[in-house]
């Protein structure tokens, strides 16, 4: 089990994860992939990108979602449930309010030729939104009405269903001895793979939709496993020592699909709508490995060589909620009016990446200036940050005090 020492690798590894996912909505527009607005050309440079970075980042995600759950159930105890829905429903909620309509705005005028001022759209938003047919997934309304902010319910839901696991895990009722064996031995390691296999194989054909339970039920084992890690210091031992395997590993399974999905209209279509056939069996295992190798290399790599503090980490972790929520929409409104200027495509991406994101720290500055508007994006109230911050302060003078004492 780890200490009350800050694990600053994991704060540096969430502010890595969430960078990705900016920069991945700034390149969006010039890929060949469909998205809110797109660029009139498409470069096959980002294709790459997507098709490398998609296999991942939201399983990087996921594993730093789980890690943090361990440490807010530790230090929330019986206000937990509380916190989460402050601190996911209530900014999804928002969201879906004030930040994704100008999202939905742009789009109807790239693709559905939309006339109107906003105020006109506001009418009719409503009315079509609602009026939609998400069939009988519950899961696809959190993409349909919050678009990007789909990560937020989706986590909430499984930190509910993973609560009774989770609780036996903390206080030592599940023995991991025998997993911890296997992972030890060579390829023993990709254990770990084969619930995100299954899950994959049964459901996706039957759920294809992004984001409905295939996606949920393949992305709640990462979450499960940062929260493991957490409660049992063993596991990134192990997983540190095999950092170069997952590299590899991970290295040679994005080649190969990166390969077959420039090369053939089939692959893409039994990834992205499979049937049950070996074409989707032999897609989903090369999928799912690419997920697992990477996610843990990269929690490896950052265990290893970024568990150092600076001034810029802390503010920077404490901000990526707001900024997540904000950043989508500002990237599709300034991205709206750049992708028309007559430039190179790469310049565009630079522009809206230097424009969008820092116009969402610029709001950020100003969205934690008060309890009411840091309430609606999922921050604390400023006085039990002070109070935490202080507390932060007094652990370390505490433990030296009490080192002397032994001496």
């Amino acid at each position: 089990m780890h200490s009350n020492k800050r694990l600053y690798y994991l704060d540096w590894l969430r502010v890595f994860a969430f960078g990705l996912l900016f920069l991945f909505h700034s390149w969006r527009p010039f890929d060949h992939f469909p998205w809110h607005i797109k660029n009139e050309e498409q470069i096959a440079f980002f294709d790459m990108l997507t098709m490398f970075t998609h296999g991942w980042r939201m399983f990087l995600i996921f594993l730093v979602s789980g890690a943090g759950t361990w440490l807010a159930m530790r230090s929330r105890k019986g206000k937990f449930v509380i916190d989460r829905i402050k601190r996911l429903i209530v900014p999804f909620l928002f969201g879906i309010l004030l930040i994704i309509p100008p999202q939905r705005f742009y789009e109807w005028i790239m693709f559905r030729d939309f006339q109107g001022a906003y105020f006109d759209f506001l009418l009719l938003y409503p009315a079509q939104q609602l009026g939609s047919n998400m069939g009988a997934s519950v899961l696809l309304w959190f993409g349909h009405l919050g678009t990007h902010l789909w990560y937020l319910p989706f986590l909430f839901v499984m930190t509910l269903i993973s609560l009774p696991i989770f609780k036996k895990i903390q206080k030592g009722q599940i023995n991991f001895t025998g997993l911890k064996k296997i992972m030890s031995n060579n390829f023993g390691v990709f254990i770990l793979v084969l619930p995100m296999i299954v899950c994959r194989l049964i459901l996706k054909p039957v759920f294809q939709e992004y984001t409905d339970w295939a996606d949920f039920f393949v992305y709640i084992w990462p979450f499960i496993y940062g929260f493991i890690f957490m409660a049992d210091k063993e596991f990134l031992d192990i997983i540190k020592s095999k950092m170069v395997l997952f590299l590899n590993v991970g290295i040679l399974s994005s080649a190969l699909f990166i390969y077959l999905g420039s090369t053939g209209e089939q692959f893409v279509q039994a990834y992205l709508n499979p049937s049950y056939s070996w074409l989707h069996v032999t897609t989903s295992i090369n999928a799912m490995i690419i997920a697992i190798s990477w996610i843990m290399f990269f929690l490896a790599l950052f265990a290893r060589k970024m568990n150092f503090n600076h001034s810029v980490l802390i503010p920077a972790n404490i901000s990526i909620l707001p900024i997540y929520v904000l950043h989508q929409t500002l990237i599709i409104v300034f991205g709206y009016y750049i992708v028309g200027l007559e430039i190179s495509p790469y310049t565009k991406f630079l522009m809206i990446a230097l424009t969008a994101i820092p116009a969402s720290v610029i709001l950020y500055q100003l969205i934690k200036t008060n309890n009411f508007t840091r309430f609606l994006f999922g921050l604390k109230p400023k006085a039990k940050v002070k109070k935490q911050r202080a507390s932060e302060k007094l652990v370390p003078a505490i433990v030296q005090n009490q080192i002397k004492q032994t001496k």
